[in-house]
């Protein structure tokens, strides 16, 4: 589990920003009321995924931002992740060439990895008691991912393999 976890989190650092691997590495806790519901309100699809991977193909979303305190900074809200991706001339042009907004690019990227983790947390009997049952993808999320999680898994393969 922690294998796949580490793996999540490479690929997120890769394609996103460590805002957005770190903020799916923290309790639930470490974002607002506002934006656990954003995040929960957030919808996957077809579009989505193949202008999110494109702008991972990229290799140019990345952070500049290793400074922990800093990085706990930007995982205060959404809204602080979204700057802090803004800022980075790299991360901001290869969104902006598939037509994503740093928004969604955070958004996703966490919606991405909760239902992944999820799916293995609910297939290991002694895991799925730690799923907290409030912070579940919504079931079009859960089913996006099962219909797509062959690219998905492999997209995330990638990002452990760089």
């Amino acid at each position: 589990m922690k294998s796949r976890i580490k793996r999540l989190l490479k690929l997120a650092s890769v394609i996103v920003f460590p805002a957005v691997a770190l903020a799916t590495s923290l309790p639930a806790r470490a974002l607002t009321p506002a934006d656990q519901k954003e995040v929960q309100n957030f919808t996957l699809t077809d579009d989505f995924l193949k202008r999110f991977e494109a702008a991972a193909a990229e290799g140019g979303a990345r952070a500049e931002e290793n400074d922990p305190k800093k990085a706990a900074a930007m995982l205060s809200s959404i809204d602080a992740m979204s700057a802090s991706i803004a800022k980075t001339p790299a991360s901001k042009a290869a969104l902006d060439r598939h037509g994503l907004t740093p928004r969604q690019a955070a958004l996703g990227a966490i919606v991405l990895m909760r239902v992944q983790m999820t799916d293995e947390m609910l297939a290991d009997p002694k895991q799925a008691k730690y799923v907290d049952k409030a912070k579940i993808p919504s079931a079009e999320n859960m089913a996006f991912y099962h219909a797509h999680k062959a690219e998905i898994v492999k997209a995330f393969q990638r990002g452990k393999d760089d």
